[in-house]
């Protein structure tokens, strides 16, 4: 009998722990072997059935989850669990601060829980150490920054849109002709990482762009807009709000290299 993945998850809110569940054991070669609300059970749970992989988000109850990492660190030298850290608050220091304790992977939250699962798959667990290194990847700084801009423009993260815009944007980033091509490639490519069509990704980042216009602070918007868009215009229609953000990273990135 093939031997599973044996998976521990920590996070506060237990629906998210339950659809974690779901989508990691549906996947038929992982178990959830348990779940922790807080990063104190994360630590005793972890030295006690000493699984393969730790999902846990870094804000906990009672430890949070970087210090239940050192602390699990400590104790297990070989093997040691690889890490999947999933994140509300995102910065490239605490990035960088999970990848110098041997975390595998710093996914920012709302994530693709598809796509963790896929990550998680591709680890090779038989490898002494699982860490990304001590420096972020560029595809893990870039979404980070792509997050932590969304974020700062008011774009409110729970609503469906975030996820939309925020891989739109890294997809236009990687890529600067999809935004001559928003309707007929960018869209049905974010559509096809969520299982979803072009319209749906079409209205609801219009949804997100309307909730940053609306509730953002201004002071950022014109930071990031300046005079491009007009008084007379309004909001920016969603291929302006990705193209001006997307423009503004790659640069950012070109500065940096």
């Amino acid at each position: 009998m093939k031997q599973t993945t044996q998976v521990i998850i920590a996070d506060e809110n237990a629906d998210f722990r339950a659809m974690l569940t779901e989508t990691l054991e549906r996947s038929g070669d992982i178990t959830v072997v348990a779940q922790c609300s807080d990063g104190e059970a994360l630590l005793a749970k972890t030295l006690e059935l000493q699984p393969d992989i730790l999902v846990f988000d870094t804000v906990l109850p009672k430890m949070d989850g970087l210090a239940a990492l050192r602390e699990i660190y400590q104790h297990l030298f070989h093997p040691r669990p690889a890490a999947f850290i999933l994140s509300s608050f995102t910065s490239a220091l605490l990035a960088n601060e999970a990848a110098d304790l041997g975390a595998s992977c710093f996914m920012p939250k709302p994530c693709n829980l598809t796509a963790l699962v896929s990550r998680i798959k591709n680890l090779s667990i038989t490898q002494p150490q699982h860490s990304i290194g001590h420096a972020v990847s560029p595809a893990v700084a870039l979404e980070i920054s792509v997050t932590e801009t969304i974020h700062k423009l008011g774009v409110p993260a729970h609503i469906m849109g975030h996820k939309y815009l925020r891989d739109a944007i890294m997809l236009s980033v990687e890529n600067a002709d999809l935004i001559n091509a928003v309707t007929k490639e960018l869209y049905p490519a974010v559509a096809r990482m969520h299982g979803s069509t072009g319209s749906k990704v079409e209205r609801a980042i219009r949804h997100a762009i309307e909730c940053a216009w609306s509730r953002g602070d201004v002071e950022v918007l014109q930071e990031y807009f300046g005079y491009t868009i007009s008084s007379y215009k309004g909001k920016p229609t969603n291929s302006e709000f990705i193209s001006m953000i997307a423009d503004k990273l790659r640069l950012q990135r070109l500065s940096l290299a």
